[in-house]
């Protein structure tokens, strides 16, 4: 299919395409960019369409389509366009050919959804429905100078005995029970979503099968009537840099002593394998932000830079 408008080409992203790819994306989240480090595992992903826009045989924008949900949404990541070719609708004609073809090969699908950052148009609104946000915490530390100060840190925690209360890593069982938990659903998580490295799933079972294949540490304040629950993906090499390295802190609840024990568990867990720079983003409720940031200042010398600006749920109809 063409975009005769653009003059455009569309193709399914290949392994050949990764360097083109890169071209395209070398300004994107101030060298922090994922894609880099997920580019070949999204093309071996069968609930998942990576698709290219070329003009002229060259590589000009990129959207991956996932399908989730047990068939009923498709997640919109990853959205690229060519710095030469930005602010001329590109971005609008991949999507509209997107949707036209994961719907095709997936009858199922309802809605789209997809999470954005930074101040929204007020033109999204038109298009989207809001599901939810989270405020973003973004730290930078060398990991062997940190590891000891957040150690010292729980320690100190731990012998005023009451601001500890130690967070519980759960086993897969839990989490299935927890995360399907209708309690839980509406009054942890935020809008009944988990938001996993910026993909929003719903509570599906299905969804939770997905995610415990991979390497997450799951935690939570209690098995039985949690308030407060937080996941921690695996780290990935970042373009910033030859050894910087990023991690993601995904924190769901507002009650902040407890939110703030999980992000030192999920960080000490973390830093026990973590060497060199680093960049560690927390992704929280806004109501605990300032008082987590003034925490990691007052604590660690560590001050948010703000390089994303909210994170923000979207969802409409397909």
């Amino acid at each position: 299919m063409e975009g005769a408008s653009h003059e455009l080409e569309f193709c399914l992203a290949q392994v050949d395409d990764f360097e083109q790819v890169m071209s395209i994306s070398t300004d994107i989240y101030n060298g922090l960019d994922y894609l880099p480090d997920r580019y070949h595992g999204w093309l071996k992903d069968p609930s998942r369409r990576v698709i290219l826009a070329k003009k002229e045989g060259k590589v000009v924008a990129l959207l991956s389509v996932n399908v989730v949900d047990n068939g009923q949404t498709a997640i919109m990541e990853g959205l690229r366009v060519a710095p030469s070719e930005r602010g001329k609708g590109i971005a609008g004609v991949i999507q509209q050919y997107a949707c036209a073809l994961i719907k095709s090969q997936f009858p199922s699908l309802e809605v789209q959804r997809c999470t954005r950052a930074g101040e929204l148009n007020p033109d999204v609104f038109t298009k989207f429905q809001l599901l939810c946000s989270q405020e973003v915490l973004d730290l930078q530390f060398v990991a062997e100078e940190l590891q000891p100060m957040v150690g010292a840190t729980i320690g100190h925690l731990k012998a005023s005995k009451q601001e500890w209360k130690e967070p519980i890593q759960l086993a897969v069982g839990d989490v299935k029970r927890l995360f399907l938990d209708q309690q839980v659903v509406e009054e942890v998580l935020p809008g009944g979503i988990i938001i996993q490295n910026w993909i929003p799933f719903k509570p599906f079972k299905g969804n939770l099968e997905v995610l415990l294949k991979q390497n997450i540490t799951w935690m939570a304040d209690s098995v039985v009537d949690p308030t407060v629950l937080s996941l921690c993906s695996s780290p990935y090499k970042v373009p910033a840099g030859a050894n910087n390295l990023c991690l993601n802190i995904d924190i769901f609840g507002k009650d902040f002593p407890r939110a703030r024990n999980q992000f030192l568990s999920q960080l000490h867990k973390a830093l026990s394998f973590l060497q060199g720079p680093t960049y560690c983003f927390i992704y929280l409720d806004k109501t605990i932000w300032s008082i987590m940031h003034s925490f990691c200042q007052t604590v660690f010398g560590l001050t948010s830079q703000k390089v994303i600006k909210g994170q923000f749920v979207l969802e409409a109809k397909l």
